[in-house]
């Protein structure tokens, strides 16, 4: 950048921006850990006269893996959060259901 506030362009930015965006990494060239999620789900269906009852148990990442699913894509020079996680896979999961019809 110029001394003058203007770019090698030889005029100030568009509006009233005083930042650009360049690319730190090249696009398409870093990726994170492969998501891979287990889940199963257990049911059973019984009968009681005219009703019907299904018990079902469910259980979600039951390997219990973290991978990382967002970063913080953006870079400062006042704070280090460049590529911290904003999410992970959510944690092993156990949930038990009945539904009854009658």
């Amino acid at each position: 950048m110029a001394a003058n506030g203007e770019t090698t362009l030889g005029r100030p930015f568009a509006g009233a921006s005083q930042t650009i965006t360049v690319n730190l990494i090249e696009p398409g060239t870093l990726y994170g850990d492969r998501v891979n999620q287990f889940d199963i789900r257990v049911a059973k269906n019984l009968r009681f006269g005219n009703t019907r009852t299904n018990v079902g148990f469910d259980l979600t990442n039951v390997l219990n893996a973290n991978p990382v699913l967002t970063y913080n894509e953006a870079f400062s020079t006042t704070a280090n959060t460049w590529l911290r996680p904003n999410s992970v896979l959510q944690p092993r999961l156990v949930k038990f259901s009945a539904q009854f019809n009658f």
